[in-house]
């Protein structure tokens, strides 16, 4: 007999498959490259007020070290954290990593919680020189100024709500919620033949 838990676990699919090419690509020109991340999961953990005592049993129970304000940590196994507010952090990590995660929730103190929230976004990578010049059409914020390597940002892409963070100097990540992947989708791919 199969448990409950086993039953209800989530398929993942992808919104922007029908729209990428064949070798991944939603986006691949000159200077300029846009495709999804798969096999990725989301943890959102929510923390207490008292941030030092929650930054403490992080560290501890999660091996995750809860970033400053508007920044971003990585943990020796890859897992990234992302500051969203000051007690709300997102967990980006494999598919592998989640049941190790899910494995410590019991540990949590009670005034912490996890919520997974892997079904709900997709995440885009983007590469090359244009890549701030493609952005920036449909951004106000100014990542060519303000989005340095470590932090992220809580923004809008057009009409539609994003997570976007600089993960190293080359390399720029959206997490956009699976509702609006074909919008987000169309105004990159038409806004890229402009660029």
């Amino acid at each position: 007999m199969t448990s409950l838990k086993e039953n209800l676990m989530p398929k993942f699919a992808t919104t922007f498959q029908p729209l990428i090419d064949q070798e991944g690509y939603l986006v691949n020109q000159k200077d300029l490259s846009c495709r999804e991340v798969v096999g990725k999961s989301l943890t959102v953990l929510r923390t207490s007020k008292d941030h030092e005592k929650s930054k403490k049993d992080s560290n501890e129970i999660l091996d995750v070290v809860l970033p400053e304000e508007l920044s971003i940590s990585t943990n020796s196994d890859g897992i990234q954290c992302l500051w969203i507010s000051p007690d709300e952090f997102w967990l980006l990590h494999s598919q592998q990593q989640k049941a190790d995660i899910w494995n410590k929730i019991e540990s949590l103190p009670i005034e912490m919680s996890m919520v997974d929230n892997s079904a709900a976004y997709g995440v885009l990578e983007f590469f090359g020189k244009k890549a701030n010049e493609l952005l920036s059409r449909w951004m106000s914020y100014d990542l060519s100024g303000s989005l340095n390597s470590g932090k992220v940002v809580s923004t809008t892409f057009g009409q539609a709500p994003v997570i976007i963070f600089r993960t190293s100097e080359g390399k720029i990540m959206m997490m956009v919620r699976h509702s609006f992947s074909h919008y987000v989708a169309g105004l990159l791919k038409d806004s890229a033949k402009r660029v």
